[in-house]
């Protein structure tokens, strides 16, 4: 099993909430662009973001006024987090979990068309070639007759 890490609201209107942490990373504030949006006037409207970087998950604070807080010590442009982390941001604290995801290989497959070569298979072939030129003759006739006229 793969680990993602989420971001866990622990304190504050937000608490209970959980933002999983992907690839791209999160943001963080007021603005309604924000993956995270802590409606706060303390609160700057882009605050802070989470990047991940070489298989590690960092807090960037955005040139906040108030500051970002990790495990009580403000982040000065950027720290790396760790699991059981406490960050802060205005009232409201966070605290990063890593959550299991299942293996691709365990996922269930969606439903397949029959493969080639079966009736049912060439028939929806059939049909959808007969849509395409029912649709594409009633274009022309709509077109010929607005000519004409």
């Amino acid at each position: 099993m793969d680990r993602q890490p989420v971001l866990v609201a622990t304190e504050g209107p937000l608490k209970g909430a959980r933002y999983p942490v992907d690839g791209d990373g999160i943001a963080l504030g007021r603005e309604d662009t924000c993956e995270v949006v802590i409606a706060d006037p303390n609160v700057s409207r882009f605050h802070a973001r989470l990047v991940m970087h070489n298989a590690a998950l960092w807090v960037q604070d955005a040139g906040s006024r108030n500051g970002v807080f990790v495990n009580d010590k403000r982040v000065v442009r950027h720290r790396q987090l760790s699991p059981g982390d406490s960050l802060v941001i205005g009232v409201h604290a966070f605290t990063l979990e890593l959550e299991e995801v299942a293996d691709p290989d365990t996922t269930v497959d969606m439903v397949r068309p029959p493969p080639p070569g079966t009736s049912k298979f060439k028939l929806r072939i059939v049909v959808v070639i007969v849509l395409v030129l029912a649709a594409a003759f009633a274009v022309v006739s709509h077109l010929v007759g607005a000519t004409i006229s």
